[in-house]
């Protein structure tokens, strides 16, 4: 089975830092063994390229980590530029934990350098150590660089992960900004942003999409998350649109790449402690990529990269297993219960598959949603709940826990999975159409090629689809189940 998202082999995706270049994406990621059961650890550089975002060539390790001895025992997170003589500069996070690397106690972080000619060969520069000066910049959190060049200012600008000097500790996260004419000097400048609200702020990214400039990076203190931030200017003020994220709790580190035309945001799909729905979140995970496109109100919106929607193209018959409170029509179901639940049961699923259909009607209605890899009476399985008196979607599953003895032990408390929530704002749409791709463990939802949702489905492996609406009426129209064709 060719996977629409990509894992190594015995091994876990971390970081990707992708450059578009020649005709395609340069994928580099942060590659995790996750050596001795620890995360992060002895990481290297692999790369991966592709043209479209599903069929991938693997390099393999392109920069190898250091020993023991050396300042990039882990190699973290960076980026590629190339220069104006096509010379490949790669600028990424040096950190060894050990004690001749720290200070006070504390690893340091540095920016490190390696150059090539062709963006898969690289050779480290041994003398280049770009460390947080200690004046503007605390030396601890310094990593994830960012380098690209200002057209407008006629110089190269690098922004860096980092955190103010004598700032808080539970904010004081801050995206610096150092400036360059050769990529290989640099000026340390006062923060491109601080807002004064993270921990620190990880993976910045910027690019310019039509009249708009972005700002990218991911948090972990108030919740984990990738945010975007928008402005007229390169260097003006940066606001939040009201929905700031592309994806939920199950999509981090997300940066993005351009051809030109269409721009994709590449970030991994944590996998669960245990390969268990009820284990805690872990770093890494498997890649994810979705489409980023704009409003007039220059919001980033997602959805599925055509190559992904093309991949799944063999329709199956849709069959009926059971229902309640359930109407056929020429076009599709209308589920319809004023006090209570309606349901249609339908299809068992396969192990990769692509669900399609729309929602109308549903003005009437507490809430309705999408039932996966349930049993004919809904009693397990999980559940997308589209909720409008909330203006939320939600993941939930059933049960919630794995049951005690008593019958109340079901964490009924618990009304749904709340880092599985996405912002939707009902008023605004009149039909909601859905694509839903479930791949293994791996379920990634978009909403009306705006609002994506993915997450990890570990503990049932097996079931059905199904729809269903809780008091009231609502109607599902052109549901389609698609597979892939053998070829």
């Amino acid at each position: 089975m060719k996977k629409v998202f990509y894992r190594p082999p015995n091994a876990w995706v971390g970081d990707v830092i992708p450059f578009y270049d020649q005709g395609e994406y340069k994928l580099y990621y942060l590659h995790d063994e996750r050596v001795g059961g620890d995360y992060g650890n002895h990481t290297s550089w692999n790369l991966l390229a592709t043209r479209n975002g599903l069929d991938f060539e693997d390099y393999g390790e392109v920069l190898p980590n250091g020993d023991e001895s050396a300042p990039d025992r882990n190699a973290y997170t960076g980026s590629v530029v190339k220069d104006k003589d096509g010379m490949y500069h790669l600028f990424y996070t040096g950190h060894n934990p050990n004690p001749a690397f720290c200070k006070n106690g504390k690893p340091l972080q540095v920016v490190l350098r390696a150059t090539g000619t062709d963006g898969i060969h690289w050779t480290k520069d041994r003398g280049f150590k770009l460390y947080g000066d200690e004046v503007i910049y605390e030396p601890y959190d310094w990593r994830d660089p960012f380098v690209f060049f200002n057209e407008e200012k006629q110089e190269y600008w690098m922004l860096v992960t980092s955190r103010e000097m004598n700032s808080s500790e539970k904010r004081g996260g801050c995206i610096a900004l150092l400036t360059s004419a050769d990529l290989v000097n640099w000026e340390y400048r006062e923060p491109f942003y601080s807002p004064d609200k993270y921990i620190t702020m990880e993976c910045p990214d910027y690019f310019k999409m039509g009249e708009w400039h972005y700002l990218v990076y991911s948090t972990f203190s108030e919740k984990f998350v990738t945010h975007y931030k928008k402005s007229k200017t390169i260097d003006g003020l940066y606001t939040s649109p009201v929905l700031d994220t592309f994806d939920g709790r199950g999509f981090y580190a997300a940066k993005t790449a351009s051809d030109g035309v269409k721009r994709y945001a590449f970030g991994w799909v944590p996998s669960k402690k245990g390969s268990n729905d009820y284990g805690d979140w872990e770093w890494a995970g498997t890649l994810v990529v979705h489409e980023l496109h704009q409003n007039e109100q220059g919001e980033l919106l997602v959805r599925m990269p055509s190559s992904i929607y093309g991949h799944f193209n063999r329709e199956e018959q849709i069959l009926p297993q059971a229902e309640k409170n359930c109407i056929r029509q020429a076009d599709g179901l209308q589920l319809s219960s004023p006090d209570g639940l309606a349901y249609s049961v339908l299809n068992p699923l396969p192990a990769q598959v692509m669900l399609e259909a729309v929602f109308t009607d549903w003005q009437h209605v507490k809430d309705f949603g999408i039932a996966v890899r349930t049993d004919k009476a809904l009693d397990n399985g999980y559940f997308i709940k589209f909720d409008p008196f909330h203006n939320r979607i939600t993941f939930d599953m059933w049960p919630r826990r794995e049951p005690g003895f008593f019958q109340w032990q079901i964490a009924g408390d618990k009304p749904q999975m709340i880092e599985l929530e996405r912002p939707f704002h009902f008023a605004n749409h009149s039909r909601i159409h859905f694509q839903l791709i479930l791949e293994e463990d791996i379920l990634c939802l978009y909403v009306n090629n705006e609002v994506a949702m993915t997450t990890r489905v570990y503990n049932f492996k097996d079931g059905h689809f199904g729809f269903f609406a809780n008091e009231g009426t609502v109607s599902v129209q052109n549901i389609t189940l698609k597979t892939v064709a053998a070829l």
